[in-house]
């Protein structure tokens, strides 16, 4: 800031000092010029205008300005005549001019320092917001790289650094092509199609030359020589083998389940074959009988095949799983699907919903299992709304799916497989009863006057698990809505 600057600051925020300081000044010049006749020094009455425009208001100015004019001619050695009143106004015209000039010099100095501070504003905003977004990229887990319109690195976090392993060297100017090919393709695809925003899963290249699965979010804009493209890079090669994982664990919990439900039923009919098979032995002449021994062979041999299943399905590890947050995916995969077929969805939760003694993968099945087949049940209902109901009742975990479509016309073969008509073999409500019951839990069917209500009770991990009998007395206390 100028010293003409800083005094026009200081006499715009100081008006009385400045006014003062010119009233004095302006007697000073007067006392001067009335007693210095011989002198003309009526041009000095510039200065206290001077002085005091910067703190002086429109009409105060030419008031001044009037004044200092009388005052010269006052005391001007010129004599009186009919051109003084011309001389008049022309001086009072010029102090008034110089005193506007000071004013409007005052203004645009306001004007200008009111925009160098918008503009000092923005910039601090600016870097402020540029040190944020700097600090954001560089701190990111995820990896952040731009590319320029001929496929190189313009920028690169060390994130993207760590992904591509190029810990120790840095990726400005690096053509990412062999690293990330889709990046130039999509970028060479799109030059010309406007801007892109999409995201895309290709497999990866480190600098070591290993593959990984990357899941790429990608948008393009305009740089100063063409077209850049920014991207935001997750390696999902740890989740891809987490998932897989998951899904073998489950598939094979489920087939060691639907196995032993199997075995079970097996057992039932050798046991029932063995009856009459040792029936049939008191018959004369029937034990010599070679076909009856092949009989009694293939009942033997039934029975070691389920009794192996039973075993193979009694080797579960003992899992413990948060029922409010299967039940929290559970809303998740479901609500879409319901929604497109106009089904009305009301979950009411309990927020103490304990941890449960289930696997989480089989258990969200099952679920999502109960949820399908309520949506073919609603399919031609005028009427369509599923209600899930949880809570912690007595010593149960119990979960109920109510449904306002037409009802089960068969009840008692409902969780028998092969059900005739039903969805993916009718394996879906069996193979459920079966998850549950390897953990403890049941699912069962309850009446209602409207609609179909299922039932899915589980064991708190706190609490042991009952056998049948008493499972059983435990859950009659509980079998309304």
């Amino acid at each position: 800031m100028s010293r003409l600057d800083g005094f026009l600051a200081y006499a715009e925020s100081h008006r009385a000092p400045v006014s003062g300081a010119a009233v004095v000044l302006l007697a000073l010049i007067a006392w001067a010029d009335a007693n210095l006749p011989n002198l003309s020094i009526g041009f000095l009455y510039l200065i206290p205008i001077l002085l005091s425009a910067a703190a002086l208001r429109s009409f105060q100015i030419v008031a001044l300005a009037g004044f200092c004019s009388i005052l010269q001619e006052a005391f001007n050695p010129l004599p009186w005549s009919a051109g003084a009143v011309d001389r008049l106004l022309v001086t009072a015209a010029g102090f008034a001019m110089t005193g506007f000039f000071v004013a409007e010099l005052n203004q645009r100095r306001r004007l200008l320092q009111q925009h160098l501070h918008e503009v000092q504003s923005q910039v601090r905003l600016r870097l402020d917001a540029e040190s944020q977004l700097r600090s954001l990229i560089e701190t990111s887990p995820l990896a952040i790289l731009t590319i320029d319109d001929s496929g190189r690195v313009l920028l690169a976090n060390e994130s993207a650094r760590q992904v591509l392993n190029f810990r120790e060297t840095d990726l400005h100017g690096t053509e990412i092509t062999p690293y990330l090919p889709i990046l130039r393709r999509m970028l060479q695809s799109h030059q010309t199609a406007g801007y892109m925003r999409t995201n895309v899963e290709c497999k990866g290249r480190r600098r070591d030359g290993e593959v990984f699965l990357a899941h790429v979010w990608l948008s393009t804009y305009r740089i100063s020589n063409g077209t850049g493209l920014a991207a935001v890079i997750w390696d999902a090669s740890e989740n891809l083998r987490d998932r897989e994982g998951a899904g073998l664990d489950t598939m094979l919990a489920t087939s060691r389940i639907l196995v032993g439900a199997m075995s079970h039923e097996i057992r039932n009919l050798a046991s029932a074959a063995a009856a009459s098979y040792a029936a049939l032995a008191a018959a004369p002449g029937v034990a010599e009988n070679r076909q009856y021994e092949a009989l009694g062979s293939l009942i033997h041999a039934l029975e070691r095949i389920a009794t192996s299943g039973l075993q193979l399905a009694a080797q579960r590890e003992r899992a413990v799983t948060d029922l409010g947050t299967v039940l929290d995916e559970t809303r998740i995969v479901v609500e879409p699907f319901l929604h497109d077929a106009d089904i009305e969805v009301v979950w009411e939760l309990n927020e103490d919903l304990p941890l449960v003694q289930a696997d989480h993968h089989s258990l969200l099945q099952v679920f999502v299992n109960l949820a399908r087949n309520i949506k073919e049940a609603l399919e031609h209902c005028a009427t369509r709304q599923l209600r899930v109901v949880a809570a912690l009742e007595r010593d149960l975990a119990v979960v109920r799916f109510y449904d306002t479509g037409p009802g089960v016309s068969h009840p008692e073969n409902l969780f028998k497989p092969f059900q005739p008509g039903a969805h993916s073999a009718g394996l879906g409500l069996y193979i459920s009863q079966a998850i549950l019951r390897s953990y403890g839990g049941s699912l069962r069917h309850e009446p209602q006057p409207a609609g179909s209500c299922f039932i899915v009770e589980l064991w708190p991990e706190e609490k042991p698990v009952l056998n049948d009998s008493k499972r059983s007395t435990a859950s009659s206390g509980f079998t309304g809505r």
